[in-house]
């Protein structure tokens, strides 16, 4: 018996559109899900969003939400090359590897550090931090997924 899904969010941000109306889109469309785990998704989101927004500026972002009986889970896709894509799956792969005490140890470390530059991770860390699970990828015909997972 598959658990029965519900998609709850589907949006597609544009190349180098402005973002500005994203966090009261994000807080209306998930409205139903209780306050805690709403801030921790939206937060991933943006930090997603920013990710690409970044690093990837030339191609739109697509970003779902999709609700399970046991879990949500925060899906963003992207257009990226391959040599890209590998680097983030890397970059991604590391932090996985990395426990969660260890990875708030290396956040507070890139904060504190006078090395502002980007590229830290800590946009990743956070995701990691605030979900329930390893970050997912999934990169096929230029397409590089990432999906988080946030247990009920």
């Amino acid at each position: 018996n598959l658990p029965s899904t519900k998609t709850i969010l589907s949006l597609h941000i544009s190349a180098g559109s402005d973002c500005e109306n994203i966090v009261e889109t994000l807080e209306s469309k998930l409205q139903e899900i209780d306050k805690p785990m709403r801030k921790r998704i939206i937060s991933c989101a943006i930090e997603l969003l920013q990710n690409n927004s970044i690093h990837n500026n030339s191609n739109g972002i697509d970003i779902s939400v999709i609700e399970s009986n046991d879990c949500i889970k925060l899906k963003t896709t992207r257009k990226l090359d391959e040599i890209s894509a590998n680097y983030l799956n890397n970059k991604i792969q590391e932090i996985n590897n990395i426990s969660v005490v260890n990875l708030k140890v290396l956040f507070k470390k890139n904060l504190s550090s006078e090395n502002l530059e980007q590229g830290t991770g800590n946009g990743l860390i956070l995701c990691r931090l605030k979900s329930d699970s390893d970050i997912e990828t999934r990169f096929s015909d230029k397409t590089f997924e990432i999906n988080l997972t946030f247990n009920r």
